[in-house]
C-alpha cells in the first residue's frame, strides 16, 4: 500500500500544468490504487484545458480531458499528497487553506531544487519543455511512492 491514497497537483487555474501532471503521474503509476487529480487556487468558473498543453500532450500520445476545479479545504488530509510546481504556490496553499498538510513542491518531494514554471503565453516549444519537465518529475514522484511502499513492508 502506498503512503498516500490521493495525489492532488495544485496550480493557479487548473487548466494546464496541473492536469498534465495528474495524467502523467497516472501513467507512471498504472497498477497502483491511488486517486490522482488536479485543482486550482483561483478557479472562478470551469475552464477547458489550455490548447497548447493539449497539443503537446497529444503529440506524446497522451489524452487529457479535464475542466478546471477549485481547490477546497476538505481536499486535504493525512492520506493526501498535495504537490505544487513552485514555492510561491506552496506558501499560498498554507496561507489560504487551514487544513493543508503534506504540501510540497514537486521538486522538493523528490529531493531536488527548483520550480517548474507555467509558460503561459509562450509558444508550443515552451509547452514541450513544460511537458518534458513534468514528465520527468512525475516519474520521480511515482518511483519515490513505490519505493516507500516497499520500505514499509
Amino acid at each position: 500500500m502506498l503512503e498516500f491514497n490521493r495525489i492532488i497537483f495544485i496550480t493557479e487555474n487548473d487548466n494546464s500544468e496541473g492536469p498534465l501532471a495528474a495524467v502523467l503521474c497516472k501513467k507512471w503509476l498504472p497498477l497502483e490504487k491511488i486517486e490522482v487529480e488536479s485543482r486550482g487556487l483561483a478557479v472562478v468558473f470551469e475552464e477547458p484545458m489550455n490548447p497548447k498543453t493539449v497539443a503537446v500532450a497529444e503529440s506524446n500520445d497522451l489524452e487529457i480531458e479535464h475542466t478546471s476545479k477549485q481547490l477546497q479545504d476538505d481536499d486535504f488530509g493525512q492520506d493526501v499528497l498535495a504537490l505544487v510546481l513552485d514555492e510561491a504556490k506552496k506558501q499560498t496553499v498554507y496561507d489560504e487553506y487551514p487544513s493543508a498538510v503534506n504540501v510540497y513542491t514537486i521538486t522538493e518531494y523528490v529531493n531536488e531544487a527548483g520550480s517548474i514554471l507555467n509558460p503561459d503565453g509562450g509558444d508550443l516549444s515552451d509547452y514541450a519543455q513544460l511537458y518534458d519537465a513534468i514528465n520527468e518529475a512525475t516519474k520521480k514522484v511515482a518511483y519515490k511512492l513505490r519505493e516507500s511502499k516497499f520500505q514499509e513492508n
